[in-house]
Parts: structure tokens; C-alpha cells; sequence
């Protein structure tokens, strides 16, 4: 009996949209290098690009910088909305200069996976990709670690992704809430606690960090008390 030689693994594929170039390709070195199926990047430098690469093909992670989509739309939020729709079920992670926390939920009500701030190394992205990977029920595997911490690694799946294509459960989807409370917790977090500096860089008021710490712990006890 003659014996049939594997079928090659599809790779992942990877759309960065970033006007930096440098820091695009750097970003797709990294996640190439980090990746144990190395993935196809490509990286363009506008939304008006990643339009005509996502009509010509799909792709199954989307890192978009919010200030490289100006060229397609009036506001970020339009351009990711556009994008998304697009890139048809990719894992879309909006990298974002600014510290604005109402810039970062508006990408996400547009579609957008999860936001997190610039500078962001490889290591970071895949595991936040591996960690939404599994939240959303994407069939990507996690092994490996990185700096003592598990790393979310994409293992070459490209084709189970894209065969995943149903929404994610109601039950996996975090409430608005509890999506404002990470990225204000992890603000703070950057600034070792300090939370006159996290207000600052998120543009608000430190009064309403506390208000909002109040509130999600009563509505935490609350979930809690009726769980």
C-alpha cells in the first residue's frame, strides 16, 4: 500500500494596517518569530489598502491602528466598522496610540474584538489574540509560555478559524460595563496604582475612576449575591 504524504498545515493569515511601517513590519517579525506555525503577514499603511485586500481575500487577524484609517472614513470608529465587516469573523484587536477610553469602547461597539494601547510588542498581541481565541471559541491551540506567563500561541489553524464562522454565544461576550472596567483597571495597573495618572492619560475625571470602581463593585456583589 503506497503510503500518502500529509497534507501542508494552512497558515494563519495576518493583516496589519498601520501607517508606521517600520513598526508594522517589526510587529509581523516578531509574530512570526513568536508563532510556532509561522503565519502570513501582510501589512499595509491604510484602511483604503486593507479594503482592497480583504475584497480580494480573508484573513484571519485583523491589527488595525486606529490613526491609519483617516484615508477611509471620518472617524475611526466607521473605519473599523467597515473593516470589520470585511475581514468576514477575523479576530480584529485595534491598537491605539492615545489613552482615550471612549476611543477604545467606540471601536469596539464598531466590531472590534478587544483595544490595546501602543507600544505593543508581539508577545503581548498573541497572547491577547490566544486569550480572545478562547473566549469567542476559535479553534486556535494555546501552548507555551513566555516570560513565566502562558502565551496564547497560534499554532497555524487558519482554516479552522475561518470554518468557525458562527457568532459568539451572548454568554461570551463581556457586558460594556465589565469591558470599560478592564480598560480603566488596566490604566491604572501601567501606572503602578497611581490613579490621578491613569485619569489623566484616560482623559477623565479622578473622582469618576473612583464613582465607577464603586459601582462595578456593588454590581460584582450583586452578581455574586444572585449567583
Amino acid at each position: 500500500m503506497q503510503n500518502s504524504k500529509p497534507a501542508p498545515a494552512e497558515v494563519a493569515r495576518i493583516l496589519i494596517v498601520d501607517r508606521d511601517r517600520s513598526a508594522a513590519y517589526l510587529l509581523g517579525s516578531e509574530l512570526g518569530a513568536i508563532l510556532p506555525s509561522r503565519p502570513e503577514v501582510i501589512d499595509v499603511p491604510n484602511g483604503r489598502m486593507a479594503v482592497d485586500l480583504l475584497r480580494a481575500g480573508t484573513v484571519d487577524v485583523l491589527l488595525v491602528d486606529l490613526q491609519s484609517l483617516s484615508d477611509l472614513c471620518p472617524t475611526a470608529e466607521d473605519g473599523i466598522a467597515k473593516l470589520v465587516k470585511l475581514a468576514s469573523g477575523a479576530l480584529t484587536v485595534a491598537l491605539s496610540d492615545g489613552g482615550s477610553v471612549s476611543a477604545a469602547l467606540a471601536a469596539m461597539r464598531a466590531g472590534a474584538h478587544d483595544v490595546m494601547p501602543r507600544p505593543a510588542g508581539g508577545a503581548a498581541i498573541a497572547a491577547r489574540i490566544g486569550a480572545l481565541a478562547q473566549r469567542h471559541g476559535r479553534a486556535w491551540s494555546l501552548p507555551g509560555s513566555t516570560s513565566g506567563e502562558m502565551a496564547a500561541m497560534l499554532n497555524g489553524a487558519g482554516a479552522a478559524l475561518r470554518s468557525a464562522g458562527e457568532p459568539p454565544k451572548r454568554a461570551e461576550v463581556l457586558p460594556m460595563w465589565q469591558q470599560e472596567q478592564r480598560i480603566i483597571e488596566d490604566a491604572i495597573a501601567s501606572f503602578a496604582g497611581n490613579i490621578t495618572l491613569a485619569a489623566q492619560a484616560l482623559e477623565l475625571n479622578p473622582s469618576t475612576i473612583y464613582r465607577k470602581r464603586q459601582a462595578w463593585a456593588e454590581m460584582e456583589s450583586g452578581t455574586k449575591g444572585a449567583a
